[in-house]
C-alpha cells in the first residue's frame, strides 16, 4: 500500500502557535506601553528641570551680587545688591513657590532651604557677618509628583 503524503498542520499545532503568538504579542505590547510612559515621564521632567535651571541661574546672579544681608533665615533672605536696592528671596509654603520681591520665581516647590557657611567646606550655621558661602536647596514636584532636587552654592 501506498502511504498518503501528510501535508499541513494538525489542529493542536495550530492552537499551540496561536497561544504562543498571543503571549508574545501581550508581552510586546506591555513593553511598548512602558516605553511610552517612560518617554512621557522624561519629557515632562525635562521641562520642569529646565524651568528650575532658569530659576537657579537667577538665584546665582542675585546671590553673587550681594553686598550686605539685612536678615537671613533657613527659608528667606533679605539683602542689598547696590546701595538703596533691597531684595528678598523667600519660599511661600502656601502657594508652594519661591519668590523674588513678591514675584514668583518658580512654582511647584515642595521645599526651599538656605544654608550659610563661614568656609566653603565648613559646617552650616546661622547667618553671621563672617558668612562667605550661601547654599540653597530647591525641591520641585516633577511629573507624577516625582521630587526633583537641585542644590547650588555661591560665594558672597
Amino acid at each position: 500500500m501506498k502511504k498518503k503524503s501528510q501535508r499541513g498542520f494538525t489542529l493542536i499545532e495550530l492552537i499551540a502557535v496561536l497561544v504562543i503568538l498571543g503571549i508574545v504579542s501581550v508581552l510586546g505590547s506591555m513593553g511598548l506601553v512602558e516605553i511610552a510612559r517612560g518617554y512621557i515621564f522624561s519629557k515632562k521632567n525635562v521641562s520642569a528641570s529646565g524651568q528650575t535651571q532658569v530659576a537657579m541661574s537667577r538665584l546665582v546672579k542675585e546671590f553673587s551680587a550681594i553686598r550686605s544681608v539685612t536678615s537671613a533665615t533657613d527659608t528667606a533672605i533679605t539683602y542689598t545688591r547696590t546701595p538703596g536696592e533691597t531684595h528678598t528671596v523667600s519660599w511661600d509654603a502656601g502657594s508652594q513657590s519661591v519668590k523674588l520681591d513678591n514675584d514668583i520665581l518658580i512654582g511647584n516647590v515642595q521645599s526651599f532651604s538656605l544654608a550659610y557657611y563661614n568656609t566653603y567646606n565648613g559646617a552650616a550655621g546661622a547667618y553671621s557677618s563672617s558668612t562667605t558661602v550661601i547654599q540653597w536647596t530647591l525641591v520641585i514636584r516633577g511629573y507624577d509628583d516625582t521630587p526633583l532636587t537641585f542644590v547650588d552654592r555661591v560665594a558672597i
